[in-house]
């Protein structure tokens, strides 16, 4: 048999060995952790950057999301406030701009209006005796001894425009709500019907009285007695009022020019002079206060008790 050679192992000291595996577990849990530490760094890192770019990125925004109408209303507003402009620049233009206005006073007469600085004032004075047409329309007093105080002219190639103001003190307020000259009464004035409908309106009149049926009416609250006039190429309509011992007359008149072929419309024209009746103001005067004596009473003279 033959002889084996054995070899003896060095023993090996068991405190070194325990000291070994303690020194290669703690090499190893540091190493891990370092890497755990590692990986969480990074993964952070990671995050934020991605959170970051996912914010300066709009590519990464959802499309289907509510953030997609904030570019569609930016864009949007630019156009709706242009649009805005366009059509406040459209309704300027068609905004009609009223013509400037003057004011006429008379203190004697406390009468005032407004009239468009297109008519042009003509005073009997001064104007009237040089003017091309001094005296459109003679006044319409039942009586005599009216005084005229201006005429507004507005000449023009197919007609010309007027409106004159006179005063009569001379006049009573009956006799001022008559005219001198006016539209011929109509049947029905001279023979009114059965049931008085049109006479409580206009009064039926004498056949043998000349004088004008006038018609009443009322403008922004004051009284006027009112007649027309009319020709072939012109017409007036006469206002009458009675205040302060005086009758006031209104006329207001279109005159085609001689020889037009395209006659103006004469209600247009109307309807501008009678916005100049409604400026019209009369200033009403205080009535006078008279005083009245009335007689003293005598007084009893005083008894004397010693008597």
């Amino acid at each position: 048999m033959a002889d084996l050679k054995s070899f003896n192992a060095t023993p090996v000291n068991s405190s070194s060995t325990r000291r070994a595996r303690m020194i290669g577990g703690a090499a190893t849990a540091a190493a891990t952790a370092v890497l755990a530490l590692m990986v969480v760094l990074d993964f952070n890192g990671c995050s934020k950057a991605s959170n970051k770019s996912a914010q300066m990125s709009p590519a990464n925004q959802n499309v289907s999301g509510p953030s997609t109408a904030s570019p569609v209303a930016s864009t949007s507003q630019p156009i709706d406030q242009l649009e805005k402009k366009v059509e406040a620049v459209i309704a300027k233009k068609k905004a009609v701009k009223r013509a400037s206005t003057a004011t006429y006073k008379n203190s004697t007469y406390g009468i005032s209006f407004r009239y468009p600085k297109t008519y042009t004032m003509l005073t009997p004075d001064a104007d009237t005796k040089d003017s091309a047409w001094p005296d459109p329309v003679a006044m319409n007093f039942a009586e005599p001894g009216g005084e005229t105080l201006n005429t507004l002219v507005l000449p023009g190639t197919r007609a010309s425009s007027y409106f004159k103001t006179s005063v009569n003190k001379g006049l009573t307020a009956e006799q001022c709500s008559k005219f001198a000259s006016g539209p011929e009464p109509t049947e029905a004035a001279v023979n009114p019907p059965v049931d008085g409908t049109e006479a409580s309106i206009n009064p039926p009149v004498d056949a043998d009285d000349d004088s004008i049926v006038p018609v009443k009416t009322n403008v922004l609250g004051v009284e006027f007695a009112k007649t027309e006039s009319f020709t072939d190429q012109s017409e007036a309509r006469y206002y009458h009022h009675f205040e302060n011992g005086a009758c006031y007359e209104f006329a207001l008149g279109v005159e085609d020019a001689p020889g037009t072929t395209k006659p103006i419309d004469h209600l247009q024209v109307f309807d501008k002079l009678e916005r100049i009746m409604t400026t019209v103001k009369i200033k009403t005067e205080p009535t006078p206060v008279v005083a009245t004596s009335e007689p003293a009473t005598p007084t009893a003279p005083a008894s004397n008790p010693q008597q």
